[in-house]
């Protein structure tokens, strides 16, 4: 029997890892980036981005100056969705919870590296394509 399909976490890809044992929230805490964008992890459990999340249907403006904010947790080690689990509540040109009625909108990533130096990333994409976007740690 042959499997294929989209699994995400395909640690065999270049640039996923594995959830570092033992990660804790106040291990992710911090500021991480890329060449399009900026995650800002407070330890209240907010967030604040630029540039991300980039390739939302229907948003508006440049994506490299979109910005958002709302809350984030580390999720349990078996969680199947993202490790790093954020709720947005506004995303400049796409998503505004007070104007919505409430609702948010969900996003994530996946962490590797070790509990000293984690980085997170995200499948852009079929998973099984291995492109990923990785967001390292710059404070």
């Amino acid at each position: 029997m042959t499997t294929t399909g989209c699994t995400a976490g395909n640690s065999w890809c270049s640039g996923a890892g594995q959830r570092p044992d033992g990660l804790t929230f106040q291990d992710l805490v911090g500021t991480y980036q890329n060449s399009s964008g900026r995650v800002t992890l407070r330890n209240n459990g907010t967030f604040a981005t630029v540039g991300w999340p980039t390739g939302l249907d229907g948003a508006t403006g440049d994506p490299r100056s979109r910005t958002g904010s709302g809350t984030w947790e580390l999720t349990a080690g078996a969680n199947l969705d993202w490790p790093v689990d954020f709720t947005f509540h506004k995303i400049s040109g796409f998503w505004n919870s007070d104007a919505k009625n409430g609702g948010t909108y969900g996003e994530g990533f996946d962490v590797g590296g070790s509990r000293d130096d984690p980085y997170l990333y995200s499948y852009v994409g079929d998973p099984d394509q291995c492109e990923i976007a990785t967001f390292t740690r710059s404070s």
